[in-house]
């Protein structure tokens, strides 16, 4: 059978596992620019100008990420020009890491925005100021590298996805995962038809040493657990199934981590429906005793098969009783990875290849178990969209 793979909620069956990843991403070797159409990529090697950073929050994530840019790219391809945080000596330690970079030190985000030697942002603020900083950003005539999730509620998001269309610049969304050989693997052979149909998926993240104090345990400036965090499965889901959910339930709440000023969850479970009668499962757990193994993704297909990835690298597929490994790529760093694709992409005009629109989903997904666990009812992706 030689039919060409449709979208993985119809099926259906290509020939065999292997054939699969032998003609997919994974035998390609393509983990870190996979999807990019030959004359992109080809621009991407011709281009030769450096694009003009500035970094917009410079705490521990926005710190890691300015390490992993200085990492992976030479001069040629990028420079730090500015470095913003309105904690002087956060903003004086990234100063310092940029090394001959030598960017301007900047108090408030406004004035870098203003500059004009400034082509990209990176934006790791707190969760709370993702959408005021990235909608800026993107007025200001800058393409944009945020941190996920796009914001805390739908008015948010779609600020921040009207604002990418209107403007037509550069916008990519902080899922590592996209980037991960791992979740790529998953991915290729769900849509590769490596279970036919897809009829039922079940997600788990059960680990321990979640931040307990500051903005993150405060829902009215993380967004809750299921948003700040699960954001990036919730990106898995719907990159995989190549649609958004349609309703949504669940229940949650603080289980064992309470204490003064924490409003998140430490616990929950939800449920959503996608189109076609799919449905996924989903549950998150902080405070677990096993270490970060406890992450897995289990997509069932029609006629008994399963695609199984744990704890992130290790991809097994399964039919009739037997479970076979399936070789992957070698683990890259995916954040590495993704500042690589957005620097290369800004500098050839390419195709970002975790958008906008994937934020929006994603962002969107969590935001609907979020309410669904709140007010304790049914939530449907069209009372989130705010599409009219």
């Amino acid at each position: 059978m030689t039919q060409a793979s449709r979208d993985p909620l119809h099926g259906p069956v290509l020939p065999s596992r292997r054939s699969v990843i032998k003609k997919g991403a994974l035998a390609a070797g393509l983990p870190l620019l996979g999807g990019l159409p030959a004359s992109s990529l080809a621009a991407i090697e011709g281009a030769n100008e450096a694009v003009r950073l500035g970094w917009i929050g410079v705490g521990g994530r926005g710190t890691s990420l300015l390490r992993n840019a200085l990492d992976v790219a030479s001069q040629s391809s990028l420079r730090v020009h500015a470095i913003c945080d309105i904690d002087p000596s956060a903003r004086e330690r990234a100063i310092a890491i940029a090394g001959s970079n030598r960017p301007v030190g900047i108090h408030d985000y406004r004035d870098l925005l203003e500059r004009e030697d400034i082509d990209a942002v990176f934006i790791a603020t707190p969760i709370h100021l993702h959408s005021e900083h990235a909608t800026a950003a993107l007025e200001a005539g800058k393409h944009v590298y945020c941190e996920k999730p796009l914001g805390r509620t739908p008015q948010e998001v779609k600020a921040v996805y009207e604002a990418v269309k209107k403007t037509g610049l550069k916008f990519q969304t902080g899922f590592q995962w996209r980037y991960h050989s791992g979740m790529r693997g998953l991915v290729d052979l769900v849509q590769g038809g490596a279970v036919g149909r897809v009829t039922f998926v079940d997600g788990a993240r059960h680990v321990p040493g979640y931040p307990d104090s500051g903005w993150y345990i405060d829902r009215n400036l993380s967004g809750d657990l299921i948003v700040e965090q699960a954001v990036h499965e919730m990106n898995v889901f719907c990159w995989m199934l190549g649609t958004h959910p349609l309703a949504a339930c669940g229940f949650g709440g603080i289980n064992a981590l309470e204490k003064p000023g924490r409003s998140i969850m430490d616990a929950y479970a939800v449920v959503y429906e996608f189109p076609h009668n799919l449905r996924v499962h989903y549950s998150h757990v902080v405070y677990a005793g096993n270490g970060f193994g406890g992450l897995h993704t289990r997509v069932f297909g029609e006629a008994g098969r399963t695609c199984e990835l744990v704890n992130t690298t290790d991809l097994f597929v399964s039919k009739d009783g037997r479970r076979e490994k399936v070789d992957l790529p070698p683990l890259a760093d995916a954040t590495e990875a993704a500042i690589r694709h957005f620097v290369d992409t800004v500098r050839s005009d390419g195709r970002i290849l975790c958008d906008v629109e994937a934020g929006r989903r994603a962002t969107l997904m969590s935001i609907m178990g979020r309410e669904a666990m709140l007010n304790r009812r049914v939530i449907t992706w069209d009372e989130v969209a705010l599409e009219s």
